[in-house]
């Protein structure tokens, strides 16, 4: 087995069926203009545009044996080494309703199948054997019916027993669980941040007053993704906004993922934290602008990078923003 160069764990995936109507009307019959059915869940997202990045991926998780041929197919297109344990029962189906004329989204989120409790045991044991030290774990989505947060204290304890990193993309109990048993980097956005806080983060200088504080006492490494005005990227180096030219959003779908595969394909290539920013910022730039992941020629990707704004939260305190 090829030695991954990044692990992600999706424990509740989802097949992603995107649905476009022109002006939703409730209690009446729509017809759509296009619709998409694709593989997703957050760390599938993430694995897939890290592996479009160039790197050697493994996913991991619980994966329904029902209708687990969309996903199997999109591993081997995107060379994800599969490592998934097949539970019984369908994977679940999350639903996106497209206004194109309010240029919204609706969201339905079905719920999947149960983890029996070897299967999870199972699971921690694929993560020790995937493990290569210094390896960043990807640990992202929801957790499935039956599973407690707990759960993921569990893997993060097993994964930092194997000297390797870990990032959670989650929200609610599951990330403070997170944050409680030491992960070393997290992606909440900043409902999910104001939520875990607590409080209302009304604005930017809230958002940006609480991610300085949490990332201080807390974890190491923070991104906040704060929709259109960009995110926020805080390490131990530098503490940065980055924003970027308007998007022609097709579909939000994978957007924050993509910023998380970015982020961290720069951290481990020993990028700046700036250009990290950018990256990751180029990553979601390209996934709002697409219905399927994708990412553009090394020369585009280059021109972006120019175009994108990074600067220090510094700057911002003395009125810049």
């Amino acid at each position: 087995m090829t030695i991954p160069d990044f692990i992600t764990v999706t424990l509740n995936p989802a097949i992603d069926h995107t649905v476009f109507v022109e002006g939703i009307i409730p209690g009446t019959v729509h017809r759509a203009s296009d619709s998409q059915r694709q593989a997703g869940g957050k760390g599938i997202n993430v694995a897939t545009m890290l592996a479009l990045g160039g790197a050697k991926v493994a996913v991991t998780g619980f994966l329904g044996s029902g209708n687990s041929t969309i996903f199997e197919r999109h591993f081997r297109k995107h060379q994800l080494q599969d490592h998934f344990l097949r539970v019984e029962g369908e994977t679940r189906t999350g639903i996106k309703i497209v206004d194109t004329a309010n240029n919204d989204t609706t969201d339905f989120n079905l719920p999947g199948p149960a983890p029996t409790e070897l299967q999870q045991r199972r699971l921690l044991d694929k993560l020790r054997k995937l493990a290569a030290p210094d390896r960043w774990f990807v640990i992202a989505g929801s957790l499935p019916k039956g599973l407690k947060p707990s759960y993921i204290a569990q893997m993060i304890d097993v994964i930092h027993q194997c000297n390797c990193y870990v990032a959670v993309d989650s929200s609610g109990e599951a990330l403070k669980v997170a944050l409680d048993a030491g992960a070393d980097l997290a992606k909440p956005n900043q409902a999910e941040l104001a939520e875990y806080l607590q409080t209302e983060l009304l604005g930017f200088r809230a958002a940006m007053g609480a991610a300085r504080e949490l990332r201080r006492t807390t974890i190491p490494n923070l991104v906040v993704s704060l929709g259109e005005e960009g995110a926020l990227f805080l390490t131990p180096q530098a503490e940065l906004m980055a924003s970027a030219p308007k998007a022609k959003v097709v579909s939000t779908v994978g957007a924050g993922d993509s910023l998380l595969a970015g982020f961290l394909q720069g951290l481990v290539a020993g990028d700046t934290p700036a250009n990290c920013a950018r990256q990751a910022t180029i990553y979601a730039w390209n996934r709002l602008e697409s219905l399927t992941p994708s990412l553009p020629t090394e020369d585009v990707q280059q021109a972006q990078m120019a175009m994108i704004n990074v600067q220090t939260l510094a700057a911002f305190e003395v009125g810049k923003h």
